[in-house]
């Protein structure tokens, strides 16, 4: 249900050929969302694993599950037009599913049944909408025709099929939440610089060793391998691999490490606490977003800064280099330093500054030697 093809070319991906997004650029949407909370306080992925099984019928169901077979229906169509409307916002399936996704909007075509109402989406697709589910009495399974019988069957499949979906879906955005943002904010941003490939290597082995939850667990599947030639965004013809990706998750495993090999990395603002998408070429620990009480500037134009004069304001090791900074700029504006002296000065008071931070000299040291 929730499967599609992606396409890869260089920094880019082309999902289902159409939609083009960079490297990272859905993972970093699905970072950004806040629906996780809601999943695990409501435990809907439990509720829907339960109701999956209230709704297949058999001759020996349970009562209670026949009885309640319209309210468990309702439920379950509850649950799912709640993840329709998260759907309709969250990449890619907010275009690949546009026409295919029903949330419990008021109905407005004129076809009413006993059980339920008529209904015609845009692409121009009629199906009727329940709002009543009787299954026939248990007791006359047994007295099913052959073709009843296997229709019975295919109904069984078709709603374990369904619920599936929807609970592969979740458990892929937990994912997201549980494994890709404690690697990307305690791991792949530790150095706050582009790391290498041997780096990533260890840090992966080490997120695998120690986390609760890894990339270990997740099973990336892959139901198809090739090439095909697409129009890239100059129209001129690329050739880009071909893999059919049968969930989320096994997607952005796929286009999470891929991407990062090539820079292409999420990161988390540290003003605004946004996630931002880094595209390659210059590190930034700060997003673009405008700010609220500053529309015309962005974290990044005074993050940096910001983020400087907390340090000056509440860390003697960042007070005591402040200082003896604008100390020995003085003697340099006075003429009292040359331009090699002061930059010789400011190479070395940065390095004893970042030792004093690690705790590898004694801030008595330090602060002595910083003002010399």
């Amino acid at each position: 249900m929730f499967s599609f093809k992606a396409y890869f070319w260089n920094n880019d991906v082309y999902i289902n050929g159409q939609y083009k997004y960079a490297a990272n650029e859905i993972l970093t949407a699905y970072l950004n969302s806040n629906y996780y909370e809601y999943i695990d306080e409501e435990d809907i992925i439990y509720n829907l694993e339960h109701l999956k099984k209230k709704m297949i019928i058999t001759e020996d169901m349970d009562y209670e599950y026949y009885e309640k077979y319209s309210s468990n229906a309702e439920h379950a169509i509850y649950l799912f037009s709640q993840i329709n409307k998260w759907l309709a916002v969250l990449p890619p399936y907010d275009k690949i599913l546009q026409d295919q996704i029903y949330t419990d909007d008021p109905i407005t075509w004129d076809t009413v049944t006993p059980n339920g109402v008529g209904d015609c989406n845009s692409a121009g697709n009629f199906y009727i909408r329940l709002n009543k589910f009787v299954p026939a009495v248990l007791e006359d399974i047994e007295f099913y025709d052959g073709h009843m019988f296997a229709d019975l069957q295919d109904m069984n499949r078709s709603i374990t099929n369904f619920f599936d979906g929807y609970i592969a879906l979740l458990k892929s955005y937990t994912v997201v939440h549980e494994i890709f943002k404690p690697f990307i904010t305690e791991y792949l941003h530790r150095k706050e610089t582009f790391i290498s490939a041997n780096e990533l290597a260890r840090y992966y082995e080490e997120f695998k060793n120690n986390a609760v939850k890894s990339f270990s667990g997740i099973q990336c599947i892959m139901n198809s391998f090739g090439y095909k030639v697409l129009k890239g965004g100059d129209g001129e013809q690329i050739l880009c691999e071909e893999i059919t990706f049968e969930d989320l998750q096994s997607f952005l495993y796929y286009d999470f490490l891929n991407g990062v090999r090539k820079n292409y990395i999420p990161n988390r603002c540290k003003l605004c606490g946004a996630f931002f998408l880094i595209r390659g070429g210059k590190y930034f620990s700060y997003c673009d977003r405008p700010l609220k009480d500053e529309p015309d500037k962005t974290c990044r134009d005074v993050g940096a800064r910001r983020r400087y004069d907390d340090k000056c304001k509440n860390d003697p090791v960042w007070q005591t280099y402040n200082r003896a900074y604008k100390a020995h700029y003085a003697r340099y504006m006075k003429k009292k330093m040359t331009v090699s002296e002061f930059e010789e000065w400011s190479r070395f008071a940065s390095v004893i500054r970042d030792k004093a931070v690690a705790e590898e000299i004694p801030f008595e040291q330090y602060y002595a030697d910083i003002r010399k």
